[in-house]
């Protein structure tokens, strides 16, 4: 058994001391299974490191009836100087193991090669990690600590590494730290979520992930994107889906999406990746699993545009062109009828367009949020450029009509939009002169349900054929 009784960690730092852990309490008995849910920067880390003796609580006690691992994947107690093979050979010294048959199971689980030879101080966070992971599967510990495990290596060092845990030691006590919830769920006996240095609880993984939605805000209203200001259309994607994966609420909201589709719930899981997607719209792999969605629930219009969304915004062609093509004979079409246009790292305006666009523009040209349907596709269909889709939204009278009505809350939501409508509308200006019109669009509430003229009379869509004379839609 292992007993953690009222066990805070207070960090001294230049603006005073950080509180990381608060009186956190709990019991982990034989063969039970512990996963913890947090947020980055949560104190999951911190608290395994405590739990594994790797460092010291600033109070409270830790009691250990059962030997623990150090946190799997965790290479900080390694001699930096020393090969990879002298720290197997002293690890093994601690715990009087025979030294032969130890590094022949590291040799071949960690795969690491002639750097085995080589000092650890050379090798990448990955190999060190390796390295770490196959190590401690040579000691027989009573509880085994996982730290984010399945960060690393390729899916079949992670299949390798699930066999030797949950197969070959299932009957062990485990701290299960992931951002996966669908491997905690499958892995662990017991939950709990750690937020504002305070450990909650839970027998299911159900209630767990509802408190952890809660926790971090994810049922509030849709927040601002991450990246503030982008450059431009080719910056905006390219840091958005870097960044998209490293938000929190990003991660839940697709992982809530995940639940629905491995349970073949289509419907739920195309409109929970569709709540993912209003927090970065251009993230495009998730693009691919809303159209694969929309595709097994038989909405083939929406399953192609998602799928023409996706190569739009740089998703590998070759992936992405068989579920395309399948969805369209479905609807009687060809390929070669409406071809699906690939990413080019472009102006916006000679970029070819997916959804995203379409919503900014027709946001800016009349304050609708999104055309039904049908009319996306068929902008996606027939509109090489964004700067097709601008004009035919200014020339179509029952696009451009104007606003519908809103509420507060899509009002509040519309301001999540500018920043990235500036990127593309104004990319030759820096991020003090878009936060500036941003500042004017939020004190001027009209501005935000017809923008177009506004951003045209202020330098906006410079070099877009569609807009010829700015001052005129301006007047």
């Amino acid at each position: 058994m292992i007993r953690v009784r009222d066990l805070h960690k207070v960090y001294p730092t230049r603006f005073g001391e950080k509180l990381v852990l608060d009186g956190v309490s709990f019991d982990l008995a034989p063969g039970e299974k512990l996963g913890i849910l947090g947020r980055n920067g949560a104190g999951k880390s911190t608290m395994v490191r405590l739990v594994s003796g790797a460092e010291k609580p600033t109070s409270g006690t830790i009691e250990r009836g059962m030997s623990v691992s150090w946190p799997l994947a965790f290479g900080g107690a390694f001699q930096p100087q020393l090969t990879g093979i002298d720290n197997v050979r002293f690890i093994t010294r601690i715990y009087d193991q025979d030294f032969d048959s130890n590094l022949a199971f590291v040799e071949e689980f960690a795969e690491l090669g002639p750097y085995l030879r080589e000092p650890v101080s050379t090798y990448s966070s990955g190999m060190r990690a390796r390295l770490a992971f196959a190590i401690s599967m040579i000691i027989e510990f009573d509880c085994f600590l996982i730290d984010e495990i399945s960060a690393v290596g390729d899916a079949r060092f992670h299949h390798r590494c699930n066999h030797e845990l949950f197969e070959k030691r299932g009957d062990r006590a485990m701290i299960i730290i992931s951002h996966d919830a669908a491997y905690l769920r499958d892995h662990c006996t017991r939950f709990a979520v750690l937020h504002d240095a305070q450990l909650h609880l839970f027998q299911d993984m159900d209630t767990a992930y509802a408190c952890f939605r809660e926790k971090i805000g994810l049922e509030a209203e849709v927040r601002p994107t991450m990246i503030q200001w982008p450059q431009d259309r080719a910056v905006l994607i390219e840091t958005t889906h870097t960044v998209a994966v490293l938000d929190d609420a990003f991660k839940t909201a697709v992982q809530q999406a995940d639940w629905h589709r491995d349970a073949g719930d289509w419907g739920l899981a195309e409109e929970a990746y569709s709540a993912a997607l209003q927090l970065y719209p251009y993230q495009r792999s998730y693009w691919v699993q809303k159209g694969h969605c929309a595709k097994e629930a038989g909405a083939d219009v929406r399953a192609e545009a998602a799928y023409r969304t996706a190569i739009a915004l740089g998703e590998n062609a070759a992936d992405v062109r068989e579920h395309l093509d399948f969805v369209l004979q479905r609807q009687g079409v060809t390929a070669g009828d409406h071809p699906a246009r690939e990413y080019v790292s472009a102006a916006a305006q000679h970029a070819p367009p997916g959804l995203p666009d379409i919503m900014l523009l027709q946001r800016a040209v009349s304050g609708d949020w999104l055309p039904s349907d049908d009319e996306q596709l068929r902008l996606l269909r027939t509109c090489e450029t964004c700067d097709d889709v601008l004009a035919h939204l200014l020339n179509d009278d029952a696009l451009a009509r104007g606003p519908k009505t809103r509420d507060e809350g899509a009002a509040r939501e519309e301001l999540n939009w500018v920043p990235l409508l500036l990127a593309i509308s104004h990319p030759h200006y820096d991020s003090s002169q878009k936060e500036q019109l941003a500042d004017a669009m939020r004190k001027a509430p009209d501005l935000l349900k017809e923008p177009f003229r506004f951003l045209a009379s202020n330098g906006g869509f410079p070099s877009w054929n569609s807009v010829s004379e700015p001052a005129e839609h301006a007047a």
